[in-house]
Protein backbone atom coordinates (compact mmCIF):
# COMPACT_ATOMS: atom_id res chain seq x y z
CA UNK A 1 0.00 0.00 0.00
CA UNK A 2 1.31 3.42 -0.98
CA UNK A 3 1.64 6.22 1.50
CA UNK A 4 -0.26 9.45 0.84
CA UNK A 5 1.65 12.72 1.26
CA UNK A 6 0.37 16.30 1.68
CA UNK A 7 1.53 18.96 -0.80
CA UNK A 8 3.49 21.74 0.91
CA UNK A 9 1.99 24.36 -1.42
CA UNK A 10 -1.70 23.61 -1.88
CA UNK A 11 -2.28 21.16 0.98
CA UNK A 12 -3.88 18.41 -1.11
CA UNK A 13 -3.09 14.71 -0.68
CA UNK A 14 -1.15 12.96 -3.40
CA UNK A 15 0.71 9.71 -3.96
CA UNK A 16 4.42 10.48 -4.53
CA UNK A 17 6.03 9.06 -7.64
CA UNK A 18 9.55 9.48 -6.21
CA UNK A 19 10.20 8.04 -2.77
CA UNK A 20 11.11 10.53 -0.05
CA UNK A 21 12.12 13.45 -2.28
CA UNK A 22 8.82 14.66 -3.70
CA UNK A 23 7.32 17.49 -1.59
CA UNK A 24 4.73 18.86 -4.02
CA UNK A 25 1.87 17.26 -5.88
CA UNK A 26 2.84 18.73 -9.27
CA UNK A 27 5.42 20.85 -11.05
CA UNK A 28 3.09 23.85 -11.00
CA UNK A 29 2.85 23.69 -7.18
CA UNK A 30 6.63 23.35 -6.95
CA UNK A 31 7.26 26.39 -9.18
CA UNK A 32 4.59 28.55 -7.47
CA UNK A 33 6.14 27.72 -4.09
CA UNK A 34 9.56 28.77 -5.37
CA UNK A 35 8.11 32.05 -6.72
CA UNK A 36 6.56 32.79 -3.32
CA UNK A 37 9.95 32.22 -1.68
CA UNK A 38 11.56 34.64 -4.14
CA UNK A 39 8.90 37.33 -3.42
CA UNK A 40 7.94 37.46 -7.08
CA UNK A 41 4.35 38.06 -8.12
CA UNK A 42 2.59 34.80 -8.73
CA UNK A 43 0.82 34.22 -12.03
CA UNK A 44 -2.90 33.54 -12.11
CA UNK A 45 -3.57 30.03 -10.87
CA UNK A 46 -6.67 28.07 -10.01
CA UNK A 47 -5.62 28.12 -6.34
CA UNK A 48 -6.81 31.73 -5.78
CA UNK A 49 -10.34 32.24 -4.59
CA UNK A 50 -12.69 33.39 -7.31
CA UNK A 51 -14.26 36.19 -5.23
CA UNK A 52 -10.94 37.89 -4.38
CA UNK A 53 -10.79 41.41 -5.87
CA UNK A 54 -7.97 42.20 -8.27
CA UNK A 55 -5.41 44.67 -6.96
CA UNK A 56 -4.84 47.58 -9.34
CA UNK A 57 -1.37 49.10 -9.11
CA UNK A 58 -1.42 52.88 -8.95
CA UNK A 59 0.76 54.80 -11.38
CA UNK A 60 3.73 56.45 -9.70
CA UNK A 61 5.74 59.46 -10.82
CA UNK A 62 8.56 57.17 -12.01
CA UNK A 63 6.35 55.18 -14.34
CA UNK A 64 4.51 58.25 -15.63
CA UNK A 65 7.77 60.08 -16.43
CA UNK A 66 9.07 57.07 -18.31
CA UNK A 67 5.96 57.02 -20.48
CA UNK A 68 6.24 60.65 -21.53
CA UNK A 69 7.81 61.44 -24.86
CA UNK A 70 9.45 64.61 -26.06
CA UNK A 71 8.05 67.83 -24.60
CA UNK A 72 8.48 71.51 -25.51
CA UNK A 73 10.11 72.12 -22.14
CA UNK A 74 12.71 69.48 -22.91
CA UNK A 75 13.35 70.96 -26.35
CA UNK A 76 13.82 74.43 -24.83
CA UNK A 77 16.22 73.12 -22.17
CA UNK A 78 18.22 71.28 -24.81
CA UNK A 79 18.44 74.40 -26.99
CA UNK A 80 19.51 76.61 -24.07
CA UNK A 81 22.16 74.08 -23.04
CA UNK A 82 23.61 73.86 -26.55
CA UNK A 83 23.73 77.65 -26.96
CA UNK A 84 25.43 78.16 -23.60
CA UNK A 85 27.96 75.40 -24.38
CA UNK A 86 28.83 76.96 -27.76
CA UNK A 87 29.24 80.41 -26.19
CA UNK A 88 31.55 79.10 -23.45
CA UNK A 89 33.57 77.10 -25.98
CA UNK A 90 34.09 80.13 -28.22
CA UNK A 91 35.02 82.33 -25.24
CA UNK A 92 37.66 80.00 -23.81
CA UNK A 93 39.20 78.66 -27.05
CA UNK A 94 42.18 80.64 -28.35
CA UNK A 95 42.34 81.74 -32.01
CA UNK A 96 45.15 79.26 -32.77
CA UNK A 97 43.02 76.33 -31.60
CA UNK A 98 39.78 77.26 -33.36
CA UNK A 99 38.92 75.33 -36.53
CA UNK A 100 39.52 77.00 -39.89
CA UNK A 101 36.53 78.71 -41.46
CA UNK A 102 35.69 78.96 -45.16
CA UNK A 103 37.13 82.46 -45.17
CA UNK A 104 40.46 81.22 -43.77
CA UNK A 105 40.67 78.44 -46.34
CA UNK A 106 39.79 80.86 -49.15
CA UNK A 107 42.56 83.25 -48.05
CA UNK A 108 45.08 80.38 -48.04
CA UNK A 109 43.94 79.28 -51.47
CA UNK A 110 44.30 82.82 -52.88
CA UNK A 111 47.71 83.15 -51.25
CA UNK A 112 49.00 79.91 -52.77
CA UNK A 113 47.38 80.11 -56.21
CA UNK A 114 47.17 83.87 -56.65
CA UNK A 115 50.79 85.00 -56.39
CA UNK A 116 54.19 83.95 -57.64
CA UNK A 117 56.00 85.02 -54.47
CA UNK A 118 55.16 83.74 -50.99
CA UNK A 119 56.61 85.52 -47.92
CA UNK A 120 59.19 83.63 -45.83
CA UNK A 121 58.77 84.74 -42.23
CA UNK A 122 61.63 82.85 -40.56
CA UNK A 123 64.43 84.45 -42.66
CA UNK A 124 65.69 87.88 -41.50
CA UNK A 125 66.02 90.90 -43.83
CA UNK A 126 69.22 91.15 -45.83
CA UNK A 127 71.76 93.99 -45.41
CA UNK A 128 69.82 96.18 -47.87
CA UNK A 129 66.54 95.77 -45.89
CA UNK A 130 64.81 93.51 -48.41
CA UNK A 131 62.40 90.76 -47.29
CA UNK A 132 62.74 87.08 -48.21
CA UNK A 133 60.15 85.54 -50.57
CA UNK A 134 59.76 82.06 -52.03
CA UNK A 135 59.44 82.05 -55.83
CA UNK A 136 56.81 79.43 -56.73
CA UNK A 137 57.92 79.14 -60.38
CA UNK A 138 61.66 78.64 -59.78
CA UNK A 139 61.58 77.14 -56.27
CA UNK A 140 64.22 79.60 -54.95
CA UNK A 141 64.26 82.12 -52.13
CA UNK A 142 64.63 85.70 -53.44
CA UNK A 143 64.95 89.02 -51.62
CA UNK A 144 62.59 91.77 -52.79
CA UNK A 145 61.60 95.22 -51.59
CA UNK A 146 58.14 95.16 -50.11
Amino acid sequence: MRKHEICLNCGEEYIPKRRGVQKYCSNSCRSSSWQLKQNKPQKETSLKPVNEPAVVEEETKETSSKKQGMTWAGVGENFAGNVSYDMMKSMFTSEENKPASRKDIGELKNLILGGRYLPVNNVPKDKNGRLAFYDVNTGNVVFLKA
